[in-house]
């Protein structure tokens, strides 16, 4: 039987739905559209005309994997942030929205401190440093991974996005292979936060899909910002700024981790559901 788009998109929404994935319609949806190369409007317009049978198989393994628990993004290879297009695969974390907060607030410090040299650790897909130098011209970023797959994933997207000659990347595990002396001064990072102990409680498509190397922040969730808190501190020779996102319940132990550390300026910024999501604090290594 000859299916039109219309019976794809129906077919795509009920399996979904079978399988108790939460935006069973926008993912089948979204699905559509990647396969056939449209747009929503083409599908709505045109739901009753035939669909190859070749597109229509390759729609239903796509359907199939987003039913065992595979992230749309990791199936389609891209997600948006802040604008703009970022190439995405189970090497590196899916870019998400609470993160767009941490770059515009990290916009503003650059912009109110004249900030023209930033370091950012762990880069994942590079959305943050990328998205940072798209907006902020002048701006120039160095940032690292431990992951030679995430590294090669945030260079293309510094290419897609046309900013690659004002980024470099360096594979190094935190601050090992960047120089002692260097200008930094904004430090950047959305780091691993998620206690060892409730990585199991995760969402399969996190758990099973994301990179745990990217999401385990140790037994308390906290090692990652004590590590860079202290490196920043005994590196820097100048007034400079850090900047974390933190999760939905950290934000009193970060501040607490920066006063003990003698930053000041500590602030906490919230997310569009009023959580607090972003944590920033100003540091100068007197000694």
């Amino acid at each position: 039987m000859k299916k039109t788009i219309r019976n794809a998109l129906d077919d795509g929404i009920k399996t979904l739905s079978s399988n108790n994935i939460t935006d069973a319609r926008l993912d089948a949806d979204l699905l559509l559209e990647h396969v056939l190369g449209v747009d929503k409007v083409y599908i709505i317009i045109n739901g009753n005309e035939l669909i190859a049978e070749e597109k229509y198989n390759i729609y239903n393994d796509l359907i199939s994997q987003r039913a065992e628990g595979k992230p749309l993004q990791y199936i389609i290879g891209y997600q948006e942030f802040m604008g703009l297009t970022f190439k995405v695969n189970e090497n590196v974390l899916i870019p998400r929205q609470d993160t767009e907060v941490l770059v515009l607030e990290a916009i503003k410090y650059i912009k109110e401190n004249n900030i023209t040299n930033i370091l950012e650790i762990g880069t994942g897909t590079g959305c943050i440093p990328i998205s940072i130098c798209y907006n902020c011209n002048g701006v120039k970023a160095t940032t690292v991974d431990i992951s030679d797959e995430a590294l090669k994933i945030a260079k293309e997207n510094a290419i897609i996005n046309n900013v690659a000659d004002r980024i470099q990347f360096v594979r190094s595990n935190l601050f090992e292979d960047i120089e002692e002396n260097h200008d930094f001064q904004l430090f950047i990072s959305n780091p691993p936060y998620i206690r060892s102990n409730d990585i199991g409680e995760l969402m399969i498509e996190v758990k099973e899909h994301e990179p745990i190397g990217a999401l385990d922040g140790g037994e308390d969730g906290l090692y990652f910002y004590r590590e860079i808190s202290k490196e920043v501190k005994n590196r820097t020779k100048k007034r400079s700024y850090i900047l974390y996102e933190v999760g939905y319940d950290q934000s009193d132990e970060v501040k607490k981790i920066l006063n003990a550390l003698g930053y000041t300026d500590i602030k906490i910024y919230k997310d569009l559901a009023g959580i607090d999501r972003v944590v920033a604090g100003a540091i100068i290594n007197k000694g």
